[in-house]
């Protein structure tokens, strides 16, 4: 298995093929050409949060398209503010599009999407597909629980009576001949009938996470893996998520495929 640790910062790849870069949680901006499209993008953090996040809202104004996967605060927080100061229109399931606008988005820049329907913005393709948000098991819930305790009306504010989880969906991106998949859960109800050259998979959410990850890889079986979501993103409610025993898990099970370990906030040719 080759592993890739790539470095905090960024450099310019300008003329390059397709970048990438992770925004931590499950964020990601993908640019092709002049064209710049994100991912569930999410940069507003706590204090605590590990890595930190200095990017803003405003600092992505010039991306074209968000696709969401689903409404979460962890995916569409700092959405009403990107569209403020950006031109971008949003791509997401009905439920999340209507909870957006009720948070001041206005519905001319929403596009509500189901499973199968695709979007084209620029040289991207970016097709919907099925998914689920994963199930947290009872120890994870109990550990979380007992970290927030003296939290908890403060983090009600956060739950999903204002951030409604809505139909889930996955984010299937054809560009320059690849072919990117995105989950923004570690849950899937869908298996790609073509060949996937990255999978950007979540590693957050279950006390197997690492286990249930790497089940996921085996069912998409791509040339790439790009591990997401394991960030301490928003604690004490988030925690940070050790990826040894997925990367070990690849390793037994797929020794073919390529990991590619992300540092935030770092452009990266794919």
């Amino acid at each position: 298995m080759a592993i890739t640790r790539i470095g905090q910062g960024e450099r310019d790849v300008r003329g390059c093929g397709l970048r990438y870069r992770w925004l931590g949680t499950a964020g990601f901006e993908l640019v092709s050409g002049r064209t710049s499209i994100l991912l569930d993008p999410y940069m507003t953090r706590n204090p605590g949060a590990r890595p930190a996040q200095p990017l803003k809202a405003r600092d992505l104004g010039h991306a074209e398209a968000v696709f969401l996967t689903h409404g979460h605060f962890d995916h569409t927080f700092d959405v009403p503010q990107l569209v403020e100061n950006s031109r971008a229109v949003v791509y997401a399931s009905p439920t999340v599009c209507a909870s957006l606008a009720l948070r001041g988005v206005a519905w001319t820049r929403l596009r509500p999407r189901w499973p199968g329907e695709a979007a084209e913005v620029g040289p991207f393709r970016v097709t919907a597909v099925p998914a689920c948000h994963v199930t947290f098991d009872a120890h994870l819930v109990l550990a979380t629980l007992w970290r927030c305790r003296g939290v908890l009306a403060d983090l009600a504010r956060l739950g999903t009576s204002r951030y409604p989880t809505g139909e889930v969906l996955g984010w299937l991106v054809e560009v320059e001949g690849k072919t990117l998949l995105h989950l923004g859960s570690a849950c899937m109800r869908w298996v790609p009938d073509r060949r996937v050259d990255a999978f950007l998979v979540p590693v957050q959410g279950r006390t197997d996470i690492c286990a249930v990850a790497a089940d996921l890889v085996a069912r998409v079986r791509p040339g790439t893996v790009i591990p997401h979501h394991h960030d301490d993103f928003y604690p004490p409610l988030s925690q940070y998520i050790d990826l040894e025993p997925f990367l070990r898990e690849i390793e037994r099970r797929h020794p073919g495929v390529k990991v590619r370990l992300p540092s935030i906030n770092r452009l990266e040719e794919l």
